[in-house]
């Protein structure tokens, strides 16, 4: 009955053991999944995937089932039961004003929604922090002018730490999401913000755990799909970054319409590519990025035939495109 109540959404125990119970556990497990602000649940209706969010609301209570714990996350804008094989005490109240962190899936469209808790923390304490961060933020871009005029073109910052750094303003990754979520949104007004948002997280991610410059991800997600994630070529090519299907199998890519799931594959193979190409040419950056670019689009293999980037238009057109957008995202065209 309570989750019939409860707009449908049915949810399963988390397969976690991280459980944020002090307001550092809970802050440390919010910026490692790169978590900059809530999601609103009303917005969870159309998502099909699996992905950690932070959600807001009021915590009713704490109902026990076979499995563990059901918790009761009321808000303005939906409802959310989320289930726990174990949680904070302080949870245990009635009317508790929290952030919870929880793991959504799933599967197709149209499928029960599930979330599995991960952590919480006070609300109030969480909103505290961010006041105190969002004062600094705008303190310390008060005293650059320089990065502001920069700000101004519109481009992606380059990632503090990233390869690719050094050339124009820099800025942490959670600094730069919202300037590479609108990009997105600029090229692709289609999108919801959500899924900008999850898009800029995909690439900025990806591109630092394999040590890839964001930028140019972003220059050859533009070139292969406008930023559009149902994207299909003649040939059978998928979504943003059109990972053939042979190579979203070999890239351990499930669901390639998936934003972070094609990303995923996406930003392996350009690593992929990047190591092979910089070994064989030397160290040469240019040629290896270009050679890293004809690849991507033609195949390993026929770069490998023709000596170097293949004599076919579209790949040498594919590989022009790439780099001028990717030098307009640098500040050097």
């Amino acid at each position: 009955m309570i989750r019939t109540l409860l707009i449908g959404v049915v949810a399963i125990v988390s397969t976690s053991a991280t459980i944020g119970q002090t307001l550092d556990e809970y802050l440390k497990l919010r910026k490692q999944h790169g978590i900059v602000k809530p999601t609103v649940i009303e917005h969870l209706g159309r998502f099909v995937g699996s992905k950690v969010i932070e959600v807001r609301g009021v915590v009713k209570g704490a109902v026990q089932t076979e499995d563990g714990a059901l918790l009761m996350l009321h808000s303005d804008k939906g409802d959310l039961p989320i289930d726990a094989e174990t949680f904070p005490s302080w949870l245990t109240g009635n009317e508790v004003p929290a952030r919870v962190l929880v793991r959504i899936e799933r599967s197709m469209s149209g499928a029960t929604l599930r979330a599995g808790f991960l952590g919480a923390a006070a609300d109030g304490q969480v909103a505290a922090i961010e006041k105190k961060a969002a004062a600094t933020n705008s303190v310390s871009r008060s005293a650059r002018p320089s990065s502001a005029v920069s700000r101004s073109s519109g481009r992606p910052p380059a990632l503090k730490g990233n390869i690719g750094s050094g050339r124009n303003w820099e800025l942490p990754a959670s600094d730069a999401l919202p300037f590479y979520a609108a990009y997105v949104k600029k090229q692709n007004k289609r999108l919801s913000d959500e899924e900008a948002t999850r898009i800029a997280q995909g690439v900025i991610g990806f591109s630092i755990q394999h040590n890839v410059d964001a930028r140019l991800i972003m220059a050859m997600v533009l070139v292969e799909s406008g930023f559009d994630p149902n994207c299909t070529s003649h040939a059978g090519a998928m979504g943003l970054g059109q990972l053939m299907p042979g190579t979203a199998r070999g890239m351990g890519v499930a669901r390639p319409y998936d934003s972070i799931d094609n990303l995923y594959g996406t930003v392996r193979l350009v690593r992929g590519h990047l190591d092979k190409y910089t070994k064989q040419t030397g160290g040469d950056q240019y040629r290896s990025l270009v050679l890293t670019l004809a690849a991507y689009n033609a195949g390993g293999g026929a770069v490998k035939r023709h000596g170097g980037v293949p004599p076919y238009k579209e790949t040498q057109n594919y590989v022009k495109k790439v780099i001028g957008a990717y030098r307009r995202l640098i500040g050097e065209a």
